[in-house]
């Protein structure tokens, strides 16, 4: 049988717990970092979100699922509401019975967390009453309660919900037509970049038969979780010299705060 000295003993030991220490980290990477928790360090991710439904107390309701593109960009609004909120330190305020609005928010994780106005009831003549604090909101995940102010949030959660279009602008549909005709002159190798499309277009000499485009999108292929690639360039577009492509380039692995620009069209 083999034998092993001390040294050669301590290193074995060394190296064992070594793996022991990184198949725990990886671990613990893989680990889904609660919802309330990613609320307080504002690092909710929008893709983390399956679908949101929000009803009122008259019994109306929407769904906006991250399965849907021009859905999706209502959940991304939401979450930089979100990411952008302020605690509100102190006692949490009531949440009614039947408030009239309530936002519910299911993650891919099937966590289910509900938003909805605070309310401050005081009572007099043996009579509640309860109204809205402008502005504040009540996050409930189980029986964890957290209050957080934001005007954007709310405001959209009292009436905004409902002017949600049901498909995209004119405009949009006109960006997004030029953007395809632009990107299918790159060729298919470029075809994944087509997620959140925009087009500047200056006029060239102010002359209304020369255009200058400026455009840029994602890829598709970052859409559930992965990093997402950027691809821009720039093409002179003249009814008497055709087409021109100029300064193609792709920014690979943007962070999510530069994806979140490059899609957003919120405030």
């Amino acid at each position: 049988m083999k034998r092993f000295n001390a040294v050669t003993l301590l290193l074995i030991g060394i190296f064992i717990n070594t793996d022991s220490q990184m198949a725990l980290a990886k671990t613990n990477t893989n680990q889904r970092v609660p919802f309330l928790e990613q609320l307080m360090m504002h690092s909710v991710m929008h893709y983390e979100v399956q679908n949101i439904k929000i009803e009122n107390d008259s019994g109306q309701q929407r769904i906006f699922s991250i399965n849907d593109g021009f859905q999706e960009r209502v959940l991304r609004k939401v979450v930089h509401w979100l990411n952008n909120s302020s605690r509100v330190n102190g006692t949490t305020e009531i949440s009614l019975e039947k408030p009239s609005n309530k936002l519910t928010v299911k993650t891919v994780n099937d966590e289910v967390i509900t938003i909805e106005p605070a309310y401050k009831c005081v009572l007099g003549n043996k009579r509640k009453t309860c109204t809205a604090k402008d502005g504040e909101l009540i996050i409930s995940e189980n029986s964890h309660k957290v209050q957080i102010k934001s005007q954007s949030l709310y405001a959209w959660l009292v009436v905004g919900w409902k002017k949600e279009l049901n498909g995209p602008t004119k405009e949009e549909l006109l960006e997004e037509a030029l953007f395809t005709r632009y990107l299918y002159i790159l060729g298919p190798s470029y075809s994944d970049f087509f997620m959140c499309p925009k087009i500047q277009i200056k006029p060239i000499d102010a002359d209304p038969r020369r255009h200058l485009i400026f455009a840029s999108a994602l890829s598709y292929s970052g859409h559930h979780g992965g990093d997402y690639d950027k691809l821009t360039f720039s093409v002179r577009d003249s009814n008497l010299e055709g087409l021109k492509v100029t300064n193609v380039k792709i920014k690979k692995h943007n962070s999510q705060e530069e994806s979140q620009k490059q899609c957003r069209k919120f405030d």
